[in-house]
């Protein structure tokens, strides 16, 4: 699912060209507003979408919620020149009548609602600008 049809466009050409196509299943659209009608998967990523999302609680609940084994993410860090780049950036947007704009979400919050779905962190590694998180369901004992 993406909110970008041209990415699912160019997704969905890659994934014809590596054999792939008659097993994958796209839609255009906005989690939150979609998320009764999508069907859990395996694993749930969020590749530097949170920050193009404003209601971080809303989106990372629901993605989250979907995910039946493994939730992973890519978001900004939540340090002072990032946030800069992110006032510019908005500015710059702003100034030229563009809708777009990015919003750094504190991490401590990004994990509580990760967690608040019953999600435990597995793993982490943070970059420069942006920071990469793994969930995982718990194991289910039998």
């Amino acid at each position: 699912m993406d909110a970008s049809g041209a990415y699912l466009e160019i997704a969905r050409e890659e994934a014809q060209r590596r054999g792939y196509g008659d097993r994958l299943t796209y839609r255009h659209g906005d989690l939150v507003e979609l998320a009764q009608e999508i069907e859990p998967a395996d694993i749930v990523t969020l590749d530097r979408v949170v920050c193009c999302y404003h209601n971080m609680p809303a989106l990372v609940g629901a993605s989250s919620a979907k995910a039946r084994q493994l939730y992973g993410l890519v978001y900004p860090r939540d340090a002072w020149w990032v946030r800069l780049y992110s006032l510019v950036e908005n500015a710059w947007f702003r100034m030229k009548h563009h809708p777009y704009r990015s919003f750094i979400h504190p991490a401590r919050a990004v994990d509580a609602a990760v967690r608040s779905g019953g999600l435990e962190r597995r793993y982490y590694r943070r970059g420069v600008f942006w920071q990469v998180v793994v969930y995982a369901r718990p194991m289910q004992l039998a």
